[in-house]
């Protein structure tokens, strides 16, 4: 699916329309280098010329990593699952350097006891 932008001709914003239209209507004229352009999807205008519609349209057909978990609405559990897991990790040192005395003596407990068997 092409991304879809809007253009603003001084009197109205037009669109949606594809790049391959923006690159069209450039061709002909009908707006210039200087035309305010933004994406569908964002609130941010631009001038024309400072936009890379090859490089959009490549980021849609091969969307990176990130945006294809963005996208699928897995970004957010993964994050939590991610925090969880560095949270257990923190957890677990701050265990081991305050009882590592008690671990130790444990372990040595459980030496001795396989020793004399």
């Amino acid at each position: 699916m092409a991304r879809q932008f809007y253009y603003d001709t001084g009197a109205e914003k037009v669109g949606p329309v594809s790049g391959e239209d923006l690159v069209r209507l450039r061709a002909s004229g009908d707006i210039s280098d200087e035309t305010w352009v933004r994406r569908a999807d964002s609130s941010t205008w631009r001038p024309l010329h400072t936009v890379n519609l090859r490089e959009e349209e490549e980021e849609v057909r091969n969307p990176g990593f990130f945006t294809m978990l963005k996208n699928s609405g897995m970004l957010g559990p993964l994050l939590i699952l991610l925090l969880g897991l560095v949270l257990f990790i923190i957890i677990t040192i701050g265990a081991i350097k305050l009882f590592w005395p008690v671990l130790l003596v444990l372990f040595i407990i459980w030496l001795l006891s396989k020793a004399l068997k």
